[in-house]
């Protein structure tokens, strides 16, 4: 079992879905804090307890947040914001907050605004790019963020120590981590995560739109279908949230798209056709390799 680093003694954990239930299992079967608190509701805290991924809980986030060295904020963006405004008088100083919420810029904003000067050293937001189709609690599982890119986003150049303990324990539990500011991570994950939900779902509506559900002629697909249509099953209450907090770059990667898909449309039957699929298929392959 590893060593528990100094300053790594009270973890709380708000929000035990899929990604704070994994974070906690995780924390906890490492051996990475000594207590891991958790907030939700009292049936979730009673099942985590059960599931091993907490020590204690409490419905209350004053009573949760209090002692702990650590915070991580793992419910959707806006409710992030929300429990951050709440929580920061309950802090004990020197604790750091963090979050893995899917935008980083309304986030980082909020943070200044609470934290003030203090901002870069009480907040460092994160996203760790991990996560499955299938939400809640009873799909948490302690590999999740084994092998994903962990994004932080810190709001100032200096060093803390606080930081990178937290550096070091998102290492220990698999992932890897990478900087960049708020606002290029919301850019870029626009085109890399939040382009790809709206594509599935609107195949999803699409498919809708021209068959209607329950068609039997729906039968006649293989993988490639079933591949593209996972996302749609995604939450659209957290969805909801990451659009809201991010629709100027959505909507430029949305407009990118269509532009491409029209060239396509307009290339059906010629030569260009091809190279379109050719220099697709050379981009596919490096980004895979």
């Amino acid at each position: 079992m590893s060593t528990v680093p100094a300053k790594m003694q009270r973890v709380c954990v708000i929000g035990l879905g899929l990604m704070g239930g994994s974070l906690g299992l995780a924390l906890r079967q490492r051996g990475l804090a000594a207590h891991v608190v958790g907030c939700g509701r009292e049936a979730l805290l009673h099942r985590a307890a059960e599931l091993g991924v907490i020590d204690s809980g409490s419905t209350d986030v004053g009573e949760a947040v209090a002692g702990s060295d650590f915070v991580f904020l793992c419910t959707p963006v806006e409710t992030s914001i929300r429990l951050m405004r709440e929580i920061a008088p309950k802090l004990k100083p020197g604790a750091l907050l963090t979050d893995v919420g899917s935008t980083k810029a309304a986030f980082a904003a909020a943070a200044r605004e609470v934290f003030g000067d203090e901002a870069h050293q009480r907040v460092l937001p994160g996203h760790p790019l991990a996560g499955r189709e299938l939400s809640g609690l009873e799909h948490a599982s302690s590999d999740l963020y084994a092998d994903c890119v962990w994004t932080l986003t810190p709001l100032g150049e200096s060093a803390v120590a606080s930081h990178e303990t937290l550096r070091a324990i998102i290492r220990a539990i698999g992932a890897r981590v990478v900087d960049v500011t708020p606002e290029e991570h919301d850019r870029t994950l626009a085109y890399t995560s939040h382009l790809p939900q709206m594509l599935s779902t609107a195949l999803a509506l699409t498919l809708e739109d021209a068959f209607g559900a329950g068609n039997p002629a729906l039968e006649i697909h293989a993988g490639g279908l079933r591949s593209m249509l996972r996302l749609a099953m995604s939450e659209p209450a957290m969805w909801e949230q990451i659009a809201a907090s991010n629709p100027e770059n959505i909507a430029a990667a949305l407009e990118r798209f269509e532009s491409e898909l029209r060239k396509l449309r307009e290339c059906l039957g010629n030569a260009e056709f091809r190279k379109k699929f050719e220099e697709a298929r050379k981009f596919a392959k490096e980004l895979r390799n």
